[in-house]
């Protein structure tokens, strides 16, 4: 299907959310020890550090909401003065605190640029996509593909599927690369990387799993580079104006869509 060239910049150049999560904290704290400040000293009560960390917490929350960060920021915000605060009245060494920074960026590497959090794929999504993926497919990928887990189940459904996966996060991307590896498939390859620079036009089905914010930027690319007959499949996140032509709703707890394209 020929599509008109996407002009729209893709998703990792956008205002990092990062940027708006840290200064709706630094907005917050302004205003929490702000106020407790002033209330001490006008003689009134004296608000302890727990109940102020809290309430900044509560703020950055409402203010990341209001700022635009989506809603999967709002359990970040509200925990992480609370965690900092315990972390300093434990006085736990500094090499801690480098760990825990480097460890969650390993994992989250997407939510900041791109705007994408570590979303897994369930079971049934697993079986359910067996089941779209018919038997004609030849090439299948997961774009954004985590752990891995997606990638190793439809290679054992289907060993006559080439199972492709890639992931920019270094941390999901290197457990991902071990599981199919320890799966003993030989039908599975994976890639380390950015999948807006990779070319979809040799794939039969393309699955994603990310978030709101890149999915009128891949409807495009995917318009673009696709064959005629091969399908884009996105779980749960829909494209504004471009209603899907088939809808897979499963009996699970998250209540997941599958919204199926075809090119």
């Amino acid at each position: 299907m020929a599509a008109p060239e996407n002009t729209e910049s893709p998703p990792h150049e956008a205002r990092a959310p990062l940027l708006t999560a840290l200064a709706g904290q630094g907005a917050a704290f302004v205003l929490c020890f702000g106020l407790a400040m002033v209330l001490r000293r006008g003689g009134g009560p004296v608000i302890e550090l727990p109940l102020i960390l809290a309430a900044q917490g509560v703020v950055a929350a409402v203010v990341g909401i209001k700022w635009g960060l989506p809603r999967w920021w709002l359990p970040l915000n509200l925990i992480l003065p609370a965690a900092a605060g315990a972390a300093l009245m434990l006085e736990l060494p500094s090499w801690v605190f480098l760990a825990a920074f480097v460890v969650l960026a390993l994992i989250f590497w997407n939510a900041t640029g791109e705007r994408v959090p570590l979303y897994l794929s369930n079971r049934r999504t697993w079986a359910a996509l067996s089941d779209i993926v018919g038997p004609d497919a030849r090439q299948f990928i997961d774009i954004g593909c985590g752990i891995g887990g997606t990638l190793v189940h439809m290679a054992r459904e289907k060993p006559e599927l080439r199972v492709t996966g890639i992931e920019s996060a270094p941390l999901p991307f290197a457990l991902a690369w071990l599981r199919c590896k320890l799966s003993g498939a030989r039908n599975i390859s994976i890639r380390y990387g950015d999948f807006w620079n990779l070319d979809l036009s040799g794939f039969d089905a393309v699955y994603a799993f990310l978030s709101p914010a890149p999915m009128p930027a891949l409807f495009e690319k995917a318009r673009a580079e696709m064959k005629p007959g091969s399908r884009l499949i996105s779980n749960s996140f829909a494209v504004p104006g471009h209603e899907p032509d088939e809808i897979v709703e499963l009996d699970d707890r998250r209540r997941t869509r599958l919204l199926i394209w075809r090119m």
